[in-house]
């Protein structure tokens, strides 16, 4: 009995991956607005009623997806979760690891953060079935880095800027060459990780005392 309920929960676990899978696909290809339960079961040769077993509607399946990347990125980003370390070292290797997180898993970053409308996120998110949501793991990862300029501004490596303006600032900086690098790849004449260097260096030298 208890082999029979294993078997069914892997079926069910690989069916839901292969559902996540097409409406990440269609979400990449078609856009948000033109993605639906229809047309992510059409693709999977089944009724929709087949995928309401798994999620309660689109919203839900979304937060699903950006819940799987923030997993991801979250998971990448314990290695410099500790307070260890030279503070600067740990920043610099934090931003590293978002870059390399985006161009290592691109559909996953391209369909949350550069395909979702931001309002999208707010109501995938509040479809949660869980009390964690996505704004709950990015947060996590905002406070991460918010602490690692923290932790430079008093360990006097830093000049003494607003800790919020930097973090968000360094955020968008590496989220603009994660998108550009996914995007425009082929049109680029320097090597990612030249850049990736480059711009790390830039940006830490710019916030040193």
């Amino acid at each position: 009995m208890a082999m029979i309920e294993a078997g069914a929960t892997q079926k069910g676990n690989d069916r839901r991956t292969e559902i996540l899978n097409v409406a990440r696909d269609l979400l990449l290809t078609q856009g948000y607005d033109k993605t639906s339960m229809r047309n992510i079961a059409s693709r999977l040769n089944v009724t929709p009623t087949t995928l309401y077993l798994y999620f309660k509607n689109k919203d839900e399946l979304v937060f699903h997806l950006m819940e799987e990347t923030f997993s991801i990125l979250w998971a990448d980003l314990a290695e410099v979760a500790e307070p260890v370390g030279d503070p600067v070292e740990r920043l610099r290797r934090g931003l590293e690891i978002y870059v390399r997180f985006g161009l290592d898993h691109p559909d996953h970053y391209r369909v949350v953060f550069m395909r979702l409308p931001p309002d999208t996120r707010v109501t995938a998110s509040q479809h949660a079935p869980e009390p964690g949501d996505t704004n709950i793991l990015s947060e996590q990862a905002f406070r991460l880095l918010r602490g690692a300029v923290d932790a430079c501004i008093e360990a006097g490596r830093f000049r003494p800027v607003d800790a919020i303006a930097a973090a968000e600032m360094l955020w968008a900086s590496v989220h603009g060459l994660t998108a550009m690098v996914i995007r425009s790849s082929r049109a680029l004449h320097s090597q990612h990780d030249v850049l990736i260097r480059l711009q790390l260096d830039t940006l830490i030298r710019g916030l040193l005392a």
